[in-house]
């Protein structure tokens, strides 16, 4: 076969390209990922949004009651959350990402931890009823339509902090009394309820991976991770106090804040601040934090919409590159 110095060339050339454009486009996308988060640096639990690499932080709710437990919609245009700014119950709540057009969703007493279906048409949440003797029973998952009308209850008694996979078939959740909880995955319709999890950790906050292969959850307060089949159960962090886990889009890290990972900064008894843990390593790094305020309860969006890759944050760009490819032959 003859040597081609031509062919070999132009694929040096496609290759160097394919590198530079990807390390450049890396971190746009870093950038261009939100996340939306609760903060007390206004005086009141509010919600804010944040690049992913933590910069460009601006408000979105303000109201004299508490905002709290933001969760994106798949298209990133509204964020649904919790507040008791309606009488003092605490219920769901979507606003628009800019701030404007806050409606409430829910009429329970406490209803908290919604999350959006992948195709943005339902919401699942922690609803919990008021049964016949009028005390408060934890533990109702309801699933309704985004606009908060046709609820339906899926679990009672020990179904709680649902979260939905990124194919929409199944809901992740926790089970059980006190400390004998575990990890569950169920069918988004309620059945083939199945157990993850087999240890003695107490558990909270599951949270699926973008890529479908790992849920990551809070055991005993800090991060774990297992494999969506109950497999290659660890730890990842090791701070107590470490909660809310959200995964980045590229399914490469985890967000979380941490009550005690800067205890005492700038003379502060305890500093609650949101962090970054890539999976792989264990390296964390500091995404918002701050000794005057409390920065918790990460959401990060999953722009799927956004020509990333289903790998990762990678920009597709088999589109420009076949507009190189044809002069290097």
């Amino acid at each position: 076969m003859p040597f081609n110095a031509r062919l070999l060339t132009g694929t040096a050339v496609v290759m160097s390209l394919l590198i530079q454009m990807q390390i450049a486009e890396n971190g746009y996308a870093a950038r261009r990922t939100k996340i939306a988060f609760t903060s007390t640096r206004d005086g009141n639990a509010e919600i804010y949004v944040m690049d992913g690499d933590g910069n460009n932080r601006r408000r979105v709710t303000a109201h004299q009651h508490i905002d709290r437990y933001p969760a994106w919609s798949p298209d990133g245009k509204k964020i649904a959350f919790v507040s008791n700014r309606n009488g003092g119950y605490i219920q769901i709540w979507v606003i628009d990402a800019d701030g404007n057009n806050p409606v409430r969703l829910t009429d329970g007493v406490e209803d908290t931890y919604p999350d959006w279906s992948p195709d943005g048409t339902k919401i699942v949440y922690d609803a919990h009823l008021v049964p016949d003797d009028h005390h408060l029973a934890p533990g109702g998952i309801v699933v309704m339509d985004a606009d908060g009308k046709n609820k339906r209850l899926l679990k009672r008694a020990g179904g709680l902090h649902p979260t939905w996979s990124p194919d929409g078939k199944r809901i992740a959740f926790i089970s059980g009394v006190d400390v004998i909880n575990h990890v569950f995955v169920m069918d988004a319709d309620g059945g083939n309820r199945t157990q993850l999890t087999h240890d003695f950790v107490r558990k909270r906050l599951p949270a699926w991976s973008h890529d479908g292969k790992r849920i990551a959850y809070v055991g005993d307060h800090v991060i774990w991770v297992v494999d969506s089949d109950g497999e290659n159960q660890r730890q990842l962090t090791n701070i107590v106090t470490e909660e809310h886990p959200t995964w980045s889009p590229d399914s490469e890290f985890i967000a979380f804040h941490s009550f005690e990972r800067d205890r005492g900064l700038g003379g502060a008894a305890h500093v609650i601040g949101i962090y970054m843990v890539e999976v792989t390593s264990g390296h964390v790094r500091a995404l918002q934090v701050d000794p005057e305020f409390w920065n918790l309860e990460p959401d990060w969006l999953y722009p799927g919409g956004l020509a990333v890759s289903p790998q990762g944050s990678h920009v597709t760009m088999w589109g420009r590159l076949k507009h190189i490819a044809p002069s290097l032959r």
